[in-house]
């Protein structure tokens, strides 16, 4: 699912739930279907965030694993740098020797842009659980 599509649904579980059970149940169970749902969002943008980064990882050691093996081979350099790049592109410059802190920056920074949806999720469902545990001593 895209990021958008996660956000917008833990928004409607969060939000939605709680005033649909609230109306036909009253507010006690409003109060628990909100912390129920604060712990499926929450816990939906661990199990998500921990997804992606095995799947990184996986992808990962399959292309070094990909470059052992080329350069174990017995092709001419030209054809195993060429492979090389293929299985993993690289982005690095000569100038990144000077700029080492910002290119480490900018790979942290892309990295949790790519986690957007899990972030979100995981404050929405604390942000849910701390509503629900407020409310609950206002009962």
């Amino acid at each position: 699912m895209r990021d958008r599509t996660m956000i917008a649904a833990g928004v409607a579980l969060v939000v939605l739930a709680p005033a649909v059970a609230g109306a036909f149940a009253g507010v006690k169970t409003s109060n628990a279907v909100l912390a129920i749902a604060a712990g499926a969002v929450a816990g939906a943008g661990v199990i998500r965030g921990v997804h992606h980064l095995k799947r990184e990882f996986r992808d990962l050691q399959w292309r070094f694993r990909g470059i052992h093996i080329i350069n174990r081979s017995e092709l001419t350099p030209e054809a195993k740098q060429d492979l090389c790049d293929q299985t993993l592109p690289t982005t690095s410059t000569w100038e990144d020797v000077y700029r080492l802190r910002q290119v480490t920056r900018l790979a942290i920074l892309e990295q949790a842009a790519d986690n957007t949806a899990s972030i979100v999720l995981t404050i929405l469902g604390l942000a849910a659980g701390t509503a629900a545990s407020v409310w609950s001593v206002w009962i």
